[in-house]
């Protein structure tokens, strides 16, 4: 349970002026509504475990300090189970922040003891980052490539999948919507316990009991068609992105929308249920217990991974998609590689996020390669092409007499107007050679 459970009730605090948290530490760059940072002083009222805050950069509409107050104050009145498990599924708002009379932001748990990984950067240079849904959307070795150890088949997919729909349906039967679910509002562990974890981030622009204390701002490509003519906050909307979120996640897809062209990847007793969620009638989503019981349907299958694997990798030589290293090719058992993080099939790892700095080389040499192929055989054809044409230009000539007799109009030239009947009985070839061009031969 966490210390701020173990407060005394009525100890708890529900706004805290700006200045009690001391120097504030930057974590995050600024966002479209604020910018999270770690404060040097964790005042009285909060609990002993680590906190954040965020500061919002400018100030939030009419009545928003209102909204987030009974957010708290919510959260606060839980009974113990059901404020572990608020806890355990998002990042809500522990207090508000004010500047004076204004509201200023929100303190949240600190949650990246649980989400932050050890990641391998571009440079080569380790550093821990949040795990977002993001970069569970390429292939199914890139995380075991940046260093997790975590291979994302299709078994791991629907893990995650669950774990999104269980999260998700604990907020709807609290009379939340999450509004934004996009990928980097969506956290995801894989930590040493049988199944992944997730959070929502971002809880200050959900919908609270009908009311919203943020304007949420929709993330491109996870938005609802503008042909739909729907509110992003409602149940309906929710239903609409989970199947987004499922979907991409099956189909190692950032922009899928429809299981066609995924269909090989998506296991078959999902097809019914995207086609309903992304469909333009609200009432007929599936809620997200329905997608629930579907998914562990799935995860009791021993065979999933074999009916439905993942795209291959790419073969050496060939440009990497998003996720997928050229060469990479799994192998190896399950082992521990960092603490907190279990290694459930071993690949050769290799620095860079993405693409690595030796691999964008690789590939533009490869890149170099193919247009020097490609400008060799366009020079040989116009080579080729020139001599014939001087071969055919000296046959023809050979075969065609100076025209004696003839008006000063008359040549032998192409494209010139020929008004001299030929011999073609003294020069036997221009009978063949000459009927191949109209016009020039005429012969009796």
């Amino acid at each position: 349970m966490s210390a701020l459970l173990d407060a005394p009730v009525g100890s708890e605090r529900r706004a805290i002026a700006v200045g009690e948290f001391g120097e504030l530490e930057p974590i995050s760059r600024f966002g479209g509504q604020g910018r999270v940072y770690r404060p040097a002083v964790v005042p009285a009222g909060l609990g002993a475990g680590p906190v954040v805050v965020k500061i919002y950069r400018r100030a939030p509409p009419a009545g928003a300090g209102l909204v987030l107050t009974e957010m708290v104050a919510w959260s606060h009145l839980l009974e113990p189970d059901v404020r572990v498990a608020l806890d355990r599924v998002t990042a809500w708002p522990r207090a508000i922040v004010q500047a004076g009379s204004m509201t200023a932001g929100i303190v949240m748990r600190d949650v990246s003891a649980r989400f932050a990984a050890p990641f391998v950067m571009p440079s080569g240079r380790r550093e821990r980052v949040l795990l977002t849904l993001e970069h569970l959307l390429g292939g199914d070795s890139f995380l075991q490539l940046r260093g997790l150890g975590v291979r994302l088949d299709t078994f791991t997919r629907a893990e995650v999948a669950e774990r999104i729909c269980d999260a998700l349906a604990f907020l709807h039967r609290h009379a939340i919507v999450a509004s934004d679910i996009a990928p980097n509002n969506l956290l995801v562990a894989f930590g040493a316990g049988d199944e992944p974890e997730v959070c929502f981030i971002d809880c200050d622009s959900m919908v609270f009991l009908g009311r919203q204390a943020l304007v949420s701002v929709q993330t491109a490509d996870w938005d609802i068609p503008a042909a739909f003519g729907e509110s992003p906050n409602t149940r309906a909307a929710d239903a609409y992105k989970l199947g987004l979120v499922i979907l991409r996640l099956f189909a190692r897809s950032h922009d899928a929308r429809a299981v066609g062209p995924h269909a090989q990847h998506v296991p078959a007793d999902l097809h019914g249920l995207l086609a309903r969620a992304l469909a333009p009638d609200a009432m007929n989503r599936p809620p997200a217990g329905e997608w629930q019981r579907a998914l562990r349907g799935l995860l009791a299958d021993g065979h999933l991974n074999e009916r439905h694997p993942g795209p291959a990798p790419a073969a050496p030589g060939v440009a990497p998609g998003l996720g997928e290293v050229a060469g990479a090719q799994p192998t190896g058992a399950v082992r521990l590689i960092s603490p907190g993080f279990a290694q459930r099939v071993g690949t050769a790892a290799a620095p860079g996020f993405g693409r690595s700095v030796a691999q964008a080389r690789a590939q533009a040499q490869v890149t170099g390669s193919v247009w020097l192929r490609r400008a060799v055989v366009v020079a040989w054809i116009v080579a080729g092409t020139a001599v014939l044409l001087l071969l055919f230009s000296r046959l023809f000539a050979s075969a065609i007499p100076v025209v004696q007799g003839g008006n000063a109009g008359t040549s032998s030239n192409f494209g010139s107007s020929i008004t001299t009947p030929y011999q073609y009985q003294t020069y036997p070839r221009a009978r063949e050679i000459l009927p191949q061009y109209p016009g020039y031969y005429q012969g009796p």
